[in-house]
């Protein structure tokens, strides 16, 4: 996909995500370089295991965007919300039962059913 970035005086579609990455990578070199500063070197990058949430939290996305075409939106929503819950929370099984069918239930709403976006039946089409 190409998105022309277009002049200062007429942006096209391409420039103010063109700028946001700008930003972001700016300011992400910047939290680097003062957190290199301030450190003595001697404690790790990631201590002990705390890479592990970050990493089950990227692979839960990655099988939520495989899986919400195969299966459809409302089963993959409410299988990666207890999951995200089970795995990454921690919380106790009663609140992960009603978030996930209440979150899924109000997105369904919003968005299936007031702002009418085709949401993906998967098994159920």
């Amino acid at each position: 996909m190409h998105l022309a970035m277009g002049t200062l005086k007429r942006p096209g579609p391409g420039f103010l995500p063109f700028i946001l990455a700008c930003l972001l990578v700016a300011l992400s070199l910047a939290l680097i370089a003062s957190q290199w500063k301030k450190g003595d070197g001697k404690a790790p990058f990631w201590p002990e295991r705390t890479w592990l949430r970050p990493l089950l939290g990227a692979g839960a996305f990655a099988l939520y965007a495989f899986l919400i075409d195969l299966i459809g939106f409302l089963p993959t929503t409410f299988i990666f919300l207890v999951l995200w819950m089970w795995i990454i929370e921690s919380i106790s099984w009663r609140r992960i039962a009603m978030v996930s069918v209440g979150v899924t239930g109000v997105l369904y709403l919003i968005f299936g059913y007031f702002l009418e976006v085709p949401l993906p039946g998967g098994i159920f089409s």
